[in-house]
């Protein structure tokens, strides 16, 4: 019996037969055989119209990236208007802003910051020089000033600094400053010249405050250098460093000195742990204007020896009477 033409009842026993050979699966569900899948090949055209789209994408970036990077710069707001000075002194602040007025103006971004360095550089007062940005419209300088130790004797005076650099012509401009005279280089080589204003420089600096005791510096052609201190005007030669040292052993031993060269005018400081005092017959002078130091005629010490007489420095030894060399 069957209902709507669908038997009813168990199977068929043919139909129940073995089904085939039971197939064992993977515990990874994996297939025993790999199936190979082999890519599709892309014509010319499509690989044309990619690259076209590329260079579409990457146009219109870097022209937008143009875009906005003109609008910046042609931005009003980023225009430089104020300029900050520092560390000028001598070098007044009207004359720096003078130097470095021409990038008022200009965009703030694009300022070329070498170009402005080298311009402040260009006078001779300026060391070195620090500019810094500060938006949107500021420009910090920073200046780095050379400072004058002396007033070097060439064709006129000038302002010289520890390097034995020439900075400005001493007139009624630079007539406040009270320097010690480097003379000893009229008349020579540039490179001579240039090496006796350093050795003076080299001094000078190294005196520090003690260079106010200093009213002229005569460098000679050995390298030695003759100090005339004010006041009682005593010549002091000097040889290599260091000159702070020796100087301030013969100051104490000014009254001592005195005591015991009376009269004594010159004072060799160039050997270690002794001063050796010498007269002289007449004051320093020089033979002829930018000429070599014309030492004054040696004078006989106290007793007849015809030699000069020595003082004991703290670190050395007393000697006896002895010319100098």
């Amino acid at each position: 019996m069957s209902r709507r033409g669908l038997p009813v009842g168990p199977p068929p026993e043919d139909l129940m037969g073995p089904l085939g050979p039971a197939i064992e699966e993977s515990p990874f569900l994996r297939p025993q055989r790999r199936t190979r899948i082999h890519p599709r090949r892309r014509g010319w055209i499509t690989h044309v119209l990619l690259t076209v789209q590329v260079a579409a994408v990457g146009l219109l970036a870097v022209v937008g990236a143009w875009t906005a990077w003109q609008r910046v710069f042609a931005s009003e707001r980023l225009r430089v208007e104020k300029l900050e000075v520092r560390g000028s002194h001598f070098l007044s602040e009207g004359e720096v802003r003078a130097l470095a007025s021409p990038v008022v103006g200009e965009n703030i971004l694009g300022l070329d910051i070498e170009a402005l360095k080298a311009r402040l550089r260009a006078s001779p007062w300026v060391a070195d020089a620090t500019v810094t940005r500060a938006l949107p419209d500021t420009v910090r300088v920073e200046i780095h000033e050379r400072v004058p130790l002396a007033l070097a004797e060439l064709d006129r005076l000038y302002l010289m600094d520890e390097e034995g650099g020439l900075i400005d012509i001493y007139g009624p401009r630079t007539g406040a400053f009270d320097l010690p005279i480097v003379r000893g280089l009229l008349g020579v080589e540039e490179e001579s010249r240039r090496d006796r204003a350093r050795r003076a420089g080299v001094l000078l600096a190294d005196l520090a405050e003690l260079g106010g005791e200093v009213s002229e510096v005569y460098v000679e052609s050995t390298g030695d250098l003759r100090v005339v201190l004010r006041g009682p005007g005593e010549v002091l030669l000097f040889g290599d460093p260091p000159y702070r040292q020796r100087l301030v052993t013969f100051l104490s031993l000014r009254r001592e000195l005195a005591e015991r060269a009376p009269g004594a005018e010159h004072f060799d400081l160039r050997f270690r742990g002794r001063i050796f005092a010498k007269h002289a017959a007449a004051p320093p002078r020089d033979a002829t204007p930018g000429g070599e130091y014309a030492p004054p005629a040696e004078a006989n010490a106290p007793g007849g020896t015809g030699g000069a007489a020595s003082a004991q420095a703290p670190d050395g030894h007393r000697e006896g009477p002895r010319g100098m060399d």
